[in-house]
């Protein structure tokens, strides 16, 4: 066991504590600054795909978030219009992961598990990053709440809008996407309406989409809105209405539990290294929604940094940072955007047809780069 702090970690959000425990479990001391007084409870990321369910499970804290979760093994999509289907199995993935299946949870629902695992202690609450020196021994990261504390090695896990990135001169290429989203929720059970349809669902017509996503307690309903309709159109129960009836008539009378309208963002740090100073997580790199693939790759961000910094700290060169530094940044700029943009601009009228045409192999391909299989492992030391 080191003697001392080895790595400072900024935020308490799923991609730190993962980053937190692993390192942990590898015999590094670490101390996470988080701003909030407590764990963030906002509805966020809900999608755990296979390979994030693997480092979880290797993690240890994946058993508190099977009880209560929702499975997904098949992923539905459907014309309304013409009828026309397609549907893959994601069992096809079984001889690659142990876990060839979606499993939907909120993401507050896995901090938690993250913290209980950690030595007491671990985390300071109410102590976000206000400075950050560093020199050829180590970061200096100074609190909201006046404390100093000093490590080998800084990494921001902070978020998109953390001090972490600015603070060690990391630029970022950001802007919105032209849509905002709709998500409606539903304590109706949709699979009782739209035969075939799993946990998962893209609903289409010639000119839009509708994703339904099965939740624990709920069933969200997500549509993309235009730029120019403000947020109370949207959600004016008229507007809400006629989106349900366009996608599906045989709910369109379904309840509404709640409802909320949010924009979505695109960025990616230009750099995941600034000296002894690290990104991982939002702070790194923020996608499109569509497929549920940005806190994932936060935390296959986590585990391969995780490895890396240990075998840094153990006495390996210090260019192997690098190396992981430039290995997940190409991760987001050549695989992680353009796949998640693909899925936006992608032709609602071809969308079936395209799904329903794919060969055995092609589907397993799909499903490998839908379930971020391909992605995961990027930058872990050999």
């Amino acid at each position: 066991m080191y003697g001392e702090t080895e790595v400072l970690i900024a935020g308490a959000g799923p991609v730190g504590l993962a980053l937190a425990l692993a390192l942990t479990e590898r015999g590094v001391a670490v101390r996470v600054l988080e701003k909030r007084e407590g764990l963030s409870a906002a509805s966020r990321a809900s999608t755990f795909h296979p390979p994030t369910l693997d480092a979880l499970e290797e993690l240890g804290v994946l058993a508190p978030l099977l009880p209560g979760g929702v499975r997904v093994d098949r992923i539905l999509w459907q014309r309304v219009d013409t009828g026309a289907q397609a549907a893959l199995d994601l069992g096809i993935l079984g001889a690659e992961t142990g876990f060839p299946f979606r499993w939907h949870r909120e993401q507050q629902d896995l901090t938690p598990a993250l913290l209980a695992a950690l030595p007491t202690g671990s985390v300071r609450f109410g102590a976000g990053v206000t400075a950050l020196t560093q020199d050829a021994g180590g970061v200096t990261l100074r609190a909201t709440d006046g404390s100093t504390h000093r490590a080998r090695y800084a990494v921001g896990c902070d978020g998109a809008s953390g001090a972490v990135r600015d603070l060690a001169g990391i630029g970022a290429e950001t802007n919105d996407y032209a849509h905002r989203v709709l998500r409606l929720l539903t304590p109706l059970d949709l699979r009782e309406v739209l035969p075939g349809l799993d946990g998962l669902g893209y609903l289409f017509d010639e000119t839009g989409s509708c994703s339904l996503l099965r939740m624990p307690e709920n069933w969200r309903l997500i549509f993309r809105i235009a730029p120019e309709m403000s947020d109370r159109d949207a959600m004016a129960e008229a507007h809400a209405r006629a989106r349900i009836a366009r996608f599906l008539p045989a709910a369109a009378e379904l309840e509404i539990s709640g409802r909320d309208v949010y924009g979505v963002k695109r960025a990616m740090a230009t750099a995941y290294r600034a000296g002894r100073v690290l990104l991982a997580g939002d702070a790194a790199h923020l996608t499109n929604t569509r497929g549920g693939m940005n806190m994932n790759a936060g935390i296959h961000d986590a585990m391969t940094l995780a490895a890396t910094l240990d075998l840094v700290l153990g006495g390996e060169p210090d260019r192997l940072l690098q190396e992981w530094a430039d290995a997940r940044l190409a991760v987001v700029r050549d695989a992680l955007l353009p796949r998640t943009d693909s899925r936006v601009a992608s032709n609602p009228a071809e969308e079936v047809a395209r799904m329903a045409a794919l060969s055995p192999d092609g589907q397993r391909i799909w499903a490998r780069q839908a379930s971020m299989l391909d992605l995961a492992r990027i930058g872990m030391p050999q």
